[in-house]
């Protein structure tokens, strides 16, 4: 044998990525919460879509982000040493943001035509970004959520009742700039509750916001008539054009504010009136510092200090954490779908590697990954668990557009869809918990399976892989790690489920949302019953709901984590339940089988026995790589 050098000798094969929309677990996803109609007119330019975001100028632009990280200029001072804060992005960053907006991520939960179903459709293509997006849709999900927020006080018949003039124009300038496509027009919008006191525990506060009236000269009469100071601890989105924030009021309590990110010291510019105002200076807002983090380098995260920022309010003093929620609720929703979609990828890269990757069987053997039963067990319950937690981030999506549509009864939906969808009237208190159980159990459980992914890879999985970005796993695990911790913890997503169903006024309603769901779905017969002995998800929920009656909310406090997972699995299976029923696919059955096995000790676990060695590494690879695997080992 000849030695090997730096040029010669043997060379890995590079994998390739392949378009994530044709993945089996993407495609069902897409026709299960979209119906026919929909998929008909908007199927062609997902798919694109899905092939746009694995070009190599996205991925040069991603590798630009990533070496060119945020700075203050001059460290935040000019050459004579006056504050100036100016913040400095690279230019990888900006394209992928200007991207993003142009490609509608934001815009398409509020101007497509589908009604309740424009959220499915939005975050199903917002899940192909994401694993390519370097953070910029930390700054979108912001963006949504207070959009979603000026639209509700917009268009509410109450709440407009109470705008004034001026704070209507105000809100409807931003608003339109949230949701539009253009990227010389559109916001972006920060989100800052974070304080030294706590993270999401906002309670200690110590933002305070004055009122202060707009100059008799019309001077600055856009920013607002309140002043507040205080310090912001963690500030993502740093470069938005606005932000929503909590601050407190003399009244006591904590109440939401809509602040512009800039200010002009010369004249007043209203915000309708001058298509992108930037203004002279920061609108009372001082950079202290940018934070360094193990992921999300790219994305400019700091410390405030806020003085004299001119704001507007938004919604009734003192009731600030009721208006944060609804924002709260946007932001979660969007951790999921990227957690799932820095999962999909991962998997994707793993699966491309064990096509041709080889490994030694004893003897002079040798087999690719792609044909040893261990390695493809291994990748089988990664996609298994995938696919459970796609299901559940997007009945949650799905939920929440018919939540914001309850009115609207939208295109025909398939008697599958039909099960899956809650009555008007359920919607919101399903919302309410789905929300905190969908970011709690997907956001924490796929960080585990982005590393074994990049386990999978060995050493070179490990590797910062910029000369090839699109093999890059590591850096999708860095960045995937912050999902189970901002918009909330695991542990404060989970005491806030419990404090939802123990609420005196709406957790009665919580419950029995989650208990019609269960039953419906679970009595979907599709074209086949896939029966397993011994499960009845309605008895499983039934006695999780007896044990959250039956104990305090103190004494639940402690379980609250494992309640949440309870619950995550029961939701999980009978939407692996559906998913299978609908159409009969055995690949669907097995997974779902697999699932109840593994989490609730019933059934056979799987269609095929344990002992049949061949015919289990068909089943594996079939999850793996879609039903074709059954017959042969191409991919779909």
């Amino acid at each position: 044998m000849e030695a090997s050098g730096a040029d010669k000798g043997f060379f890995q094969q590079s994998p390739t990525l392949d378009n994530q929309f044709y993945d089996e677990t993407y495609q069902r996803c897409f026709r299960l919460f979209l119906p026919d109609d929909v998929v008909s007119a908007t199927e062609a330019e997902v798919a694109a879509l899905g092939q746009e975001v694995i070009s190599d100028r996205v991925f040069s632009w991603i590798t630009d982000a990533e070496r060119n990280t945020p700075y203050l200029k001059g460290s935040g001072r000019d050459a004579f040493g006056k504050w100036t804060g100016e913040l400095v992005t690279g230019e990888g960053w900006r394209q992928l943001q200007s991207f993003g907006i142009a490609k509608g991520f934001v815009a398409t939960g509020y101007d497509s035509p589908y009604g309740p179903f424009s959220r499915s459709l939005q975050f199903l293509r917002l899940l192909l970004f994401e694993p390519s997006c370097a953070n910029v849709t930390c700054p979108s999900a912001m963006q949504d959520g207070a959009a979603r927020l000026l639209q509700i006080h917009l268009t509410s018949p109450h709440r407009a009742s109470r705008l004034s003039k001026e704070q209507r124009q105000v809100f409807e300038d931003a608003y339109n700039r949230l949701i539009s496509r253009d990227p010389a027009f559109a916001w972006t919008s920060g989100q800052w509750m974070t304080e030294r006191t706590g993270g999401s525990d906002v309670s200690l506060t110590e933002t305070t916001a004055v009122p202060a009236p707009i100059s008799s000269d019309g001077s600055g009469s856009h920013l607002g008539p309140w002043s507040l100071n205080g310090f912001k601890w963690f500030s993502s989105a740093t470069d938005s054009n606005m932000t929503v924030l909590l601050a407190r009021t003399a009244k006591g309590g904590l109440s939401t504010f809509l602040a512009p990110m800039r200010r002009s010291d010369s004249k007043a510019v209203t915000l309708a009136g001058n298509p992108k105002p930037q203004g002279d200076s920061l609108n009372g807002v001082r950079i202290q510092r940018l934070k360094n983090k193990v992921g999300t380098r790219s994305l400019p995260t700091a410390e405030l200090v806020l003085e004299d920022m001119r704001a507007w309010m938004i919604g009734e003093e003192g009731r600030g954490i009721q208006e944060i929620s609804t924002v709260l609720n946007i932001t979660r929703i969007h951790s999921a779908v990227a957690a799932v979609g820095y999962v999909s990828r991962s998997l994707a890269i793993a699966k491309g590697f064990a096509q041709v990757r080889e490994i030694g069987t004893g003897k002079g053997g040798r087999v690719k990954l792609a044909e040893s039963p261990l390695h493809m067990r291994t990748l089988s319950r990664i996609a298994a668990d995938h696919r459970g937690h796609m299901l559940l981030t997007f009945l949650t999506s799905h939920v929440l557009g018919v939540s914001e549509h309850a009115t609207e009864t939208g295109p025909a939906r398939t008697s599958t869809l039909a099960a899956l969808t809650p009555s008007p009237s359920d919607s919101p208190a399903l919302l309410r918990v789905l929300t905190q159980i969908t970011k709690a159990y997907v956001c924490k459980n796929s960080v585990s399976l982005v590393f074994s992914c990049m386990e999978s890879l060995g050493g070179v999985g490990y590797l910062d892989n910029t000369e090839q970005e699109h093999l890059n796993l590591s850096r999708l695990w860095r960045d995937c790690a912050v999902l189970p911790i901002w918009e909330g913890t695991t542990d404060v997503l989970s005491t806030d489920f419990i404090r939802a169903v123990k609420h005196p006024k709406g957790g009665k309603g919580s419950l029995d949302a989650l208990e019609n769901f269960v039953a419906k779905a679970a009595a979907f017969a599709g074209r086949a019953q896939t029966k397993i002995t011994g499960w009845d998800p309605l008895q499983r929920w039934k006695l999780t709901r007896d044990r959250v009656e039956q104990a305090s909310q103190a004494e639940l406090m402690s379980d609250a984590r494992d309640l949440v997972w309870r619950v995550s699995h029961i939701l999980i299976a009978v939407l692996l339940q559906v998913d299978a029923n609908r159409d009969g696919d055995d690949v669907a059955g097995d997974i779902f089988a697999r699932f109840v096995r593994e989490k609730f000790s019933v059934g056979d676990g799987g269609l095929v026995p344990a002992r049949n060695t061949r015919g289990m590494l068909q089943r594996d690879s079939a999850i793996v790589y879609g039903a074709s695997a059954l017959t042969a080992s191409a991919r779909l």
